[in-house]
């Protein structure tokens, strides 16, 4: 099975807030602590990356079942929001991910509202990231 690998690194010496992720491909992204009043907007917090990451795999994943059902997607945007929550021993956790994608499509076929909410339905459930997390991911499309 694939693996996939990043190098994480921080010095105190250099930064207390920010440090640095070194993707496979040698791409550098920088990240801030959440809620650092030092942020740059140039930075990432691991709770964005989260709910970032969650939001692009069902984007891929709506895509490729959209096109399985011979569908061109043209455009696809969302505004995913995480809400922290307490779990059962008081901690906290992104408990929700809310998405909220809008979806168009190109060519003479267009899908129908129920076609594309059964492509975002399928797509949810070959997320793996979606599938790899306890959040609850709250599905509403926008038409």
């Amino acid at each position: 099975m694939p693996q996939h690998r990043i190098h994480l690194r921080w010095n105190a010496s250099e930064d207390n807030e920010n440090y640095r992720w070194t993707l496979e491909n040698g791409h550098e992204v920088c990240a801030v602590a959440p809620g650092s009043d030092d942020r740059d907007h140039d930075f990432i917090d691991p709770e964005e990356a989260f709910i970032g990451a969650i939001a692009s795999c069902h984007l891929l994943s709506f895509v490729t079942e959209a096109a399985r059902d011979g569908f061109v997607v043209d455009g696809y945007e969302d505004q995913p929001v995480g809400m922290l929550e307490k779990d059962r021993q008081g901690k906290l956790f992104v408990g929700k991910v809310l998405l909220t994608p809008k979806a168009s499509f190109g060519g003479e076929r267009q899908p129908s509202d129920s076609e594309v909410d059964a492509i975002h339905r399928r797509a949810r459930g070959k997320c793996i990231i979606s599938n790899s997390v306890t959040s609850e991911i709250i599905l509403e499309p926008i038409f």
